[in-house]
Protein backbone atom coordinates (compact mmCIF):
# COMPACT_ATOMS: atom_id res chain seq x y z
CA UNK A 1 0.00 0.00 0.00
CA UNK A 2 1.48 3.32 -1.03
CA UNK A 3 0.21 6.87 -0.75
CA UNK A 4 -1.10 8.17 -4.04
CA UNK A 5 0.85 11.09 -5.43
CA UNK A 6 -0.88 13.78 -7.54
CA UNK A 7 0.19 13.93 -11.17
CA UNK A 8 3.42 15.87 -11.50
CA UNK A 9 3.99 19.10 -13.40
CA UNK A 10 5.54 18.86 -16.81
CA UNK A 11 9.23 18.14 -16.46
CA UNK A 12 11.05 21.31 -17.36
CA UNK A 13 14.26 20.45 -19.07
CA UNK A 14 15.76 20.86 -22.52
CA UNK A 15 15.53 17.66 -24.57
CA UNK A 16 18.79 16.05 -25.63
CA UNK A 17 19.72 17.10 -29.17
CA UNK A 18 22.69 14.90 -29.88
CA UNK A 19 22.59 11.11 -30.15
CA UNK A 20 25.20 9.05 -28.36
CA UNK A 21 26.38 7.81 -31.72
CA UNK A 22 27.68 11.29 -32.55
CA UNK A 23 30.18 11.21 -29.67
CA UNK A 24 33.63 12.27 -30.87
CA UNK A 25 37.12 11.61 -29.57
CA UNK A 26 37.61 13.42 -26.28
CA UNK A 27 40.45 15.85 -25.67
CA UNK A 28 43.40 14.73 -23.60
CA UNK A 29 42.19 14.67 -19.94
CA UNK A 30 43.57 17.09 -17.40
CA UNK A 31 45.90 15.96 -14.66
CA UNK A 32 44.38 14.80 -11.37
CA UNK A 33 45.79 17.90 -9.69
CA UNK A 34 44.05 20.25 -12.12
CA UNK A 35 40.75 18.40 -11.63
CA UNK A 36 40.98 18.80 -7.87
CA UNK A 37 41.74 22.51 -8.15
CA UNK A 38 39.05 23.68 -10.54
CA UNK A 39 36.65 20.75 -11.24
CA UNK A 40 37.34 20.99 -14.98
CA UNK A 41 36.91 17.54 -16.54
CA UNK A 42 37.64 18.37 -20.19
CA UNK A 43 38.33 21.22 -22.59
CA UNK A 44 36.87 21.61 -26.06
CA UNK A 45 38.61 24.14 -28.28
CA UNK A 46 39.82 25.88 -25.14
CA UNK A 47 36.39 25.95 -23.41
CA UNK A 48 35.99 24.20 -20.06
CA UNK A 49 33.56 21.39 -19.29
CA UNK A 50 33.07 21.25 -15.52
CA UNK A 51 31.46 18.93 -13.00
CA UNK A 52 28.53 21.37 -12.77
CA UNK A 53 28.07 21.03 -16.54
CA UNK A 54 27.89 17.26 -16.07
CA UNK A 55 25.20 17.65 -13.42
CA UNK A 56 23.08 19.88 -15.66
CA UNK A 57 23.45 17.54 -18.59
CA UNK A 58 22.46 14.57 -16.43
CA UNK A 59 19.26 16.36 -15.32
CA UNK A 60 18.51 17.10 -18.96
CA UNK A 61 19.05 13.73 -20.65
CA UNK A 62 18.80 11.21 -17.79
CA UNK A 63 15.58 9.65 -19.09
CA UNK A 64 17.03 9.03 -22.54
CA UNK A 65 20.30 7.51 -21.33
CA UNK A 66 20.84 3.75 -21.50
CA UNK A 67 21.62 1.72 -18.39
CA UNK A 68 25.31 1.92 -17.54
CA UNK A 69 27.79 2.05 -14.70
CA UNK A 70 28.67 5.31 -12.94
CA UNK A 71 32.00 5.54 -14.77
CA UNK A 72 30.36 4.84 -18.14
CA UNK A 73 27.70 7.46 -17.40
CA UNK A 74 30.40 10.05 -16.73
CA UNK A 75 32.11 9.22 -20.04
CA UNK A 76 28.75 9.42 -21.82
CA UNK A 77 28.02 12.86 -20.38
CA UNK A 78 31.48 14.20 -21.23
CA UNK A 79 31.04 12.92 -24.79
CA UNK A 80 27.59 14.51 -25.00
CA UNK A 81 28.85 17.89 -23.76
CA UNK A 82 31.83 17.66 -26.10
CA UNK A 83 29.51 17.17 -29.05
CA UNK A 84 27.22 19.92 -27.77
CA UNK A 85 30.10 22.41 -27.67
CA UNK A 86 31.52 21.42 -31.05
CA UNK A 87 28.19 21.42 -32.89
CA UNK A 88 26.90 24.62 -31.27
CA UNK A 89 30.17 26.36 -32.16
CA UNK A 90 29.79 25.23 -35.75
CA UNK A 91 26.20 26.54 -35.71
CA UNK A 92 27.37 29.97 -34.50
CA UNK A 93 29.97 30.13 -37.25
CA UNK A 94 27.21 29.31 -39.72
CA UNK A 95 25.25 32.36 -38.48
CA UNK A 96 22.37 30.47 -36.81
CA UNK A 97 22.66 32.50 -33.60
CA UNK A 98 21.45 35.58 -35.47
CA UNK A 99 18.38 33.90 -36.93
CA UNK A 100 15.01 34.90 -35.50
CA UNK A 101 13.87 31.30 -34.98
CA UNK A 102 16.92 30.59 -32.81
CA UNK A 103 16.36 33.76 -30.78
CA UNK A 104 12.75 32.74 -30.17
CA UNK A 105 13.79 29.30 -29.01
CA UNK A 106 16.44 30.73 -26.70
CA UNK A 107 13.89 33.11 -25.18
CA UNK A 108 11.52 30.19 -24.58
CA UNK A 109 14.25 28.06 -22.99
CA UNK A 110 15.37 30.90 -20.71
CA UNK A 111 11.79 31.40 -19.50
CA UNK A 112 11.41 27.67 -18.90
CA UNK A 113 14.68 27.51 -16.93
CA UNK A 114 13.60 30.48 -14.81
CA UNK A 115 10.22 28.87 -14.13
CA UNK A 116 11.87 25.60 -13.12
CA UNK A 117 14.34 27.27 -10.77
CA UNK A 118 11.73 29.56 -9.19
CA UNK A 119 9.18 26.81 -8.60
CA UNK A 120 11.83 24.48 -7.22
CA UNK A 121 13.27 27.00 -4.75
CA UNK A 122 9.91 28.28 -3.54
CA UNK A 123 8.49 24.77 -3.12
CA UNK A 124 11.50 23.59 -1.15
CA UNK A 125 10.76 26.23 1.50
CA UNK A 126 7.59 24.37 2.55
CA UNK A 127 8.98 20.85 2.18
CA UNK A 128 10.18 20.67 5.79
CA UNK A 129 10.20 17.68 8.16
CA UNK A 130 7.47 19.34 10.21
CA UNK A 131 5.18 19.83 7.21
CA UNK A 132 5.88 16.30 5.99
CA UNK A 133 4.87 14.92 9.39
CA UNK A 134 1.67 16.99 9.36
CA UNK A 135 0.77 15.68 5.91
CA UNK A 136 1.50 12.12 7.02
CA UNK A 137 -0.81 12.51 10.01
CA UNK A 138 -3.56 13.78 7.70
CA UNK A 139 -3.41 11.06 5.06
CA UNK A 140 -2.51 8.00 7.12
CA UNK A 141 -5.96 7.85 8.72
CA UNK A 142 -7.54 7.30 5.29
CA UNK A 143 -5.33 4.34 4.40
CA UNK A 144 -6.93 0.95 5.15
CA UNK A 145 -5.10 -1.21 7.66
CA UNK A 146 -3.15 -4.11 6.11
CA UNK A 147 -0.53 -6.35 7.68
CA UNK A 148 3.02 -5.35 6.73
CA UNK A 149 6.33 -6.95 7.58
CA UNK A 150 9.94 -5.81 7.39
CA UNK A 151 12.10 -8.88 7.02
CA UNK A 152 15.52 -10.12 5.99
CA UNK A 153 16.21 -13.29 4.06
CA UNK A 154 19.07 -15.45 2.93
CA UNK A 155 18.60 -17.15 -0.45
CA UNK A 156 20.57 -20.28 -1.37
CA UNK A 157 20.22 -22.99 -4.01
CA UNK A 158 19.77 -26.15 -1.93
CA UNK A 159 17.94 -27.29 1.16
CA UNK A 160 21.17 -28.59 2.69
CA UNK A 161 22.76 -25.15 2.40
CA UNK A 162 19.69 -23.60 4.01
CA UNK A 163 19.79 -26.08 6.91
CA UNK A 164 23.47 -25.37 7.53
CA UNK A 165 22.82 -21.64 7.61
CA UNK A 166 19.87 -22.07 9.97
CA UNK A 167 22.15 -24.03 12.32
CA UNK A 168 24.73 -21.23 12.24
CA UNK A 169 22.06 -18.67 13.12
CA UNK A 170 20.70 -20.85 15.93
CA UNK A 171 24.26 -21.04 17.25
CA UNK A 172 24.39 -17.26 17.49
CA UNK A 173 25.92 -16.09 14.22
CA UNK A 174 24.62 -12.72 12.97
CA UNK A 175 21.88 -13.06 10.33
CA UNK A 176 22.90 -9.95 8.38
CA UNK A 177 26.53 -11.02 8.21
CA UNK A 178 25.62 -14.43 6.80
CA UNK A 179 23.25 -12.82 4.29
CA UNK A 180 25.97 -10.49 3.05
CA UNK A 181 28.35 -13.42 2.73
CA UNK A 182 26.18 -16.23 1.35
CA UNK A 183 22.84 -14.98 -0.01
CA UNK A 184 22.33 -15.44 -3.74
CA UNK A 185 19.87 -12.53 -3.88
CA UNK A 186 21.82 -9.75 -5.66
CA UNK A 187 19.40 -7.09 -4.50
CA UNK A 188 19.19 -7.67 -0.76
CA UNK A 189 22.37 -9.63 -0.12
CA UNK A 190 24.61 -6.58 0.07
CA UNK A 191 22.13 -5.04 2.52
CA UNK A 192 22.36 -7.91 4.95
CA UNK A 193 19.31 -9.54 3.39
CA UNK A 194 17.04 -6.59 4.19
CA UNK A 195 13.90 -6.66 2.01
CA UNK A 196 12.30 -3.57 3.51
CA UNK A 197 8.56 -3.44 4.16
CA UNK A 198 6.08 -5.54 2.17
CA UNK A 199 2.56 -6.95 2.23
CA UNK A 200 1.57 -10.56 1.55
CA UNK A 201 0.57 -9.79 -2.02
CA UNK A 202 4.02 -8.46 -2.83
CA UNK A 203 5.76 -11.78 -2.22
CA UNK A 204 5.39 -15.28 -3.65
CA UNK A 205 2.86 -17.29 -1.60
CA UNK A 206 5.32 -19.70 0.06
CA UNK A 207 7.55 -16.86 1.22
CA UNK A 208 4.65 -14.67 2.36
CA UNK A 209 2.98 -17.41 4.39
CA UNK A 210 6.20 -18.17 6.23
CA UNK A 211 7.14 -14.53 6.84
CA UNK A 212 3.75 -13.44 8.17
CA UNK A 213 3.51 -16.47 10.46
CA UNK A 214 6.72 -15.47 12.27
CA UNK A 215 6.91 -13.26 15.32
CA UNK A 216 9.21 -10.25 15.57
CA UNK A 217 12.79 -11.46 15.84
CA UNK A 218 11.93 -15.04 14.81
CA UNK A 219 13.87 -16.95 12.15
CA UNK A 220 12.15 -19.44 9.87
CA UNK A 221 13.05 -22.98 8.96
CA UNK A 222 14.16 -23.37 5.30
CA UNK A 223 11.37 -22.25 2.92
CA UNK A 224 11.22 -23.45 -0.69
CA UNK A 225 10.12 -21.16 -3.55
CA UNK A 226 10.72 -20.99 -7.29
CA UNK A 227 13.79 -18.87 -6.55
CA UNK A 228 15.48 -21.40 -4.24
CA UNK A 229 15.61 -21.91 -0.48
CA UNK A 230 15.06 -19.06 1.97
CA UNK A 231 15.84 -18.43 5.61
CA UNK A 232 13.64 -15.55 6.79
CA UNK A 233 13.97 -13.26 9.80
CA UNK A 234 11.18 -10.82 10.73
CA UNK A 235 12.44 -7.48 12.04
CA UNK A 236 9.23 -5.46 12.47
CA UNK A 237 5.48 -5.58 11.90
CA UNK A 238 2.86 -2.87 11.39
CA UNK A 239 -0.56 -2.49 9.77
CA UNK A 240 -0.08 0.83 7.94
CA UNK A 241 2.82 2.44 6.06
CA UNK A 242 5.16 4.19 8.45
CA UNK A 243 6.53 7.67 7.91
CA UNK A 244 9.87 6.17 6.93
CA UNK A 245 8.25 4.20 4.09
CA UNK A 246 6.55 7.17 2.45
CA UNK A 247 8.79 10.07 3.43
CA UNK A 248 9.98 10.74 -0.13
CA UNK A 249 6.41 10.70 -1.42
CA UNK A 250 5.30 13.12 1.29
CA UNK A 251 7.97 15.63 0.33
CA UNK A 252 7.02 15.20 -3.32
CA UNK A 253 3.38 15.92 -2.51
CA UNK A 254 4.32 19.06 -0.57
CA UNK A 255 6.46 20.31 -3.43
CA UNK A 256 3.81 19.67 -6.08
CA UNK A 257 1.07 21.32 -4.04
CA UNK A 258 3.20 24.42 -3.48
CA UNK A 259 4.05 24.62 -7.16
CA UNK A 260 0.37 24.44 -8.09
CA UNK A 261 -0.47 27.12 -5.53
CA UNK A 262 2.19 29.42 -6.94
CA UNK A 263 1.02 28.95 -10.52
CA UNK A 264 -2.67 29.40 -9.70
CA UNK A 265 -1.88 32.49 -7.61
CA UNK A 266 0.11 34.08 -10.41
CA UNK A 267 -2.69 33.33 -12.88
CA UNK A 268 -5.17 35.09 -10.58
CA UNK A 269 -2.89 38.11 -10.18
CA UNK A 270 -1.86 38.38 -13.81
CA UNK A 271 -3.73 39.61 -16.87
CA UNK A 272 -4.21 36.74 -19.29
CA UNK A 273 -6.05 37.24 -22.57
CA UNK A 274 -6.95 34.39 -24.89
CA UNK A 275 -7.14 35.73 -28.42
CA UNK A 276 -8.07 32.38 -29.93
CA UNK A 277 -10.93 30.08 -29.09
CA UNK A 278 -10.45 27.75 -26.09
CA UNK A 279 -10.64 24.08 -26.97
CA UNK A 280 -14.06 23.69 -25.31
CA UNK A 281 -15.54 26.22 -27.73
CA UNK A 282 -14.16 24.63 -30.87
CA UNK A 283 -15.66 21.85 -32.93
CA UNK A 284 -13.13 19.35 -34.31
CA UNK A 285 -12.66 19.64 -38.04
CA UNK A 286 -10.40 17.85 -40.47
CA UNK A 287 -10.13 21.10 -42.45
CA UNK A 288 -9.02 23.17 -39.43
CA UNK A 289 -5.88 21.51 -38.08
CA UNK A 290 -3.82 23.07 -35.26
CA UNK A 291 -0.79 25.07 -36.27
CA UNK A 292 2.21 22.85 -36.74
CA UNK A 293 0.12 19.68 -36.99
CA UNK A 294 -0.97 18.06 -40.26
CA UNK A 295 -4.69 17.89 -40.91
CA UNK A 296 -6.23 14.48 -40.43
CA UNK A 297 -6.83 12.67 -43.67
CA UNK A 298 -10.46 12.84 -44.70
CA UNK A 299 -12.22 9.52 -44.61
CA UNK A 300 -13.14 8.33 -48.09
CA UNK A 301 -16.73 7.44 -48.61
CA UNK A 302 -18.29 5.51 -51.44
CA UNK A 303 -21.50 6.43 -53.11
Amino acid sequence: MTISIPSSLTRMCVAATLAAGLAMTLPVPLSAQDNQENDVVARVNGKDITKDDLKMALEDIRESMPQMSKAQRRDYLVSYLTDLELVSEAARKAGLADEEEVKQRLDYLVKRALMEMYLSREAEKVATPEEAQKLYDQVIADIPAEDRVRARHILVETEDEAKEIKAEIDAGKDFAEIAAEKSKDPGSGAEGGDLGWFTKEQMVPEFAEAAFALGIGDVSEPVKSDFGWHIIKVEEKRDKPGFDEVEDQLYEMLVRQKQRDIIMGLRDEGTVERLDKPADDEQPSADDADEGEPAAAEEKTSE
